[in-house]
C-alpha cells in the first residue's frame, strides 16, 4: 500500500524500490494523497523528511485498521477447501500438537490437499497476552484455567500420571506420597507465570514438589526419565506411549489425585464468521471427537 510504505521510509526514492514504480509515479502517489488528507504527511527538514502529526497519527493506527479491513474481505469472499491454499496457524505445546495433528490431518489431505497447518509452540508471552496475541494466529490449544471468556470448542480430555524410572531402585511398586515428593520432579510451563494445570493442582492442595528441571516440551520428558532419579506429571496418552517404547519407563499414581486435562482450541472472536475460519473449526469438532471420550476408556 503506498500509503503505508511512504510513511515507514520517509523517502519518496526508497519508497519507489520497495513499490516497484518509478521515483515521479511515488511523487504522484504522495500527491494524491497529500490532497487527500490536506497535509503535507511528509515534511523536508534539510536533506531528510519528517512525519507531520498526523502522519505519525497514520503510521500508528494503519497497521490495525489494515488487518481489520483483510479481515473484512476474508468474511466477504468464499472458501472452496477443495482448492483453497490457506495456511492456518495454531499455537500449541507439542502433545496437543500430537494430538489433534493425528486426528486432523488426514481428513485436511482428503478433503482438502492444499490447506497447510502451521503448528507453532506456545509460550508464555501468548498466554499472558490473550486475548490480543490470538489476533495474529487462528488459534491455541491450550487447557482450561488459562483464558476466559473467549470462543472455543472442547477438542481433548486426558488423565494426569507420573512417569518414572522403571530400575529406580528408591522406588517400591507402588510409591507413597511421600516417597514421590521426596524425588526431584521434572515440570512443563504452560503459561500465566505457572506449570501445568496437574501442577497447578499441586500447589492449590499445598505440596510444593523438589523441582530440578523444566522444559516447555512434554516429549522431551521421557528421555530425561530414563535411568534417572526424577519424576514428572504427564498426559496418559504420551506418557503410556512412552512406556510402550521403553522398558525403563513406567506409570505410577500421582501423588494426589488430580483432575482431568481438558484442551480447547481458542481463537479471537474477530475471526468468528470468516468462512475459512468457520469450515476448520468445524472439521477440529468432527475428528477430535474421539479424543473427548473418558480418558479412563481410552487406555
Amino acid at each position: 500500500m503506498p500509503l503505508s510504505v511512504l510513511l515507514e521510509e520517509r523517502n519518496v526514492s526508497a519508497a519507489a524500490l520497495r513499490l516497484n514504480v518509478s521515483q515521479p509515479t511515488a511523487s504522484t502517489f504522495l500527491a494524491k494523497l497529500r490532497r487527500y488528507f490536506d497535509d503535507p504527511l511528509l515534511v523536508r527538514e534539510g536533506n531528510i523528511y519528517r512525519l507531520s502529526p498526523l502522519a505519525m497519527r497514520l503510521k500508528e493506527e494503519l497497521p490495525g485498521a489494515l488487518r481489520s479491513l483483510e479481515q473484512i474481505m476474508r468474511a466477504q469472499s468464499e472458501f472452496n477447501p477443495s482448492t483453497s491454499d490457506h495456511e492456518f496457524t495454531i499455537l500449541a505445546t507439542d502433545y496437543a500438537s500430537w494430538r489433534v495433528g493425528t486426528q486432523l490431518l488426514p481428513r485436511l489431505e482428503s478433503l482438502a490437499p492444499g490447506i497447510k497447518i502451521r503448528f507453532d509452540h506456545v509460550l508464555p508471552a501468548h498466554v499472558d497476552g490473550a486475548p490480543e496475541s490470538l489476533k495474529d494466529v487462528d488459534g491455541m490449544l491450550l487447557p482450561h484455567g488459562y483464558l476466559a471468556r473467549q470462543p472455543h470448542v472442547d477438542v481433548l480430555l486426558d488423565e494426569w500420571t507420573c512417569l518414572v524410572a522403571s530400575d529406580n531402585p528408591h522406588l517400591g511398586e507402588r510409591p507413597s506420597r511421600e516417597e514421590l515428593l521426596a524425588m526431584p520432579w521434572i515440570m512443563t510451563i504452560s503459561g500465566r507465570g505457572a506449570f501445568t494445570p496437574a501442577a497447578r493442582q499441586l500447589q492449590i492442595a499445598g505440596i510444593d514438589p523438589l523441582v530440578s528441571t523444566i522444559t516447555p516440551n512434554f516429549f522431551v520428558i521421557p528421555s530425561l526419565i530414563e535411568g534417572s532419579n526424577k519424576a514428572a506429571l504427564m498426559p496418559k496418552a504420551l506418557a503410556w506411549r512412552a512406556v510402550q517404547a521403553s522398558s525403563r519407563l513406567r506409570l505410577v499414581d500421582p501423588p494426589i489425585p488430580l483432575s482431568a486435562l481438558s484442551e480447547a482450541f481458542w481463537w479471537h472472536r474477530d475471526r468468528e464468521h470468516e468462512p475459512a475460519h468457520r469450515w476448520f473449526r468445524q472439521q477440529l469438532e468432527l475428528v477430535c471427537a474421539p479424543l473427548l471420550r473418558a480418558p479412563a476408556q481410552e487406555y
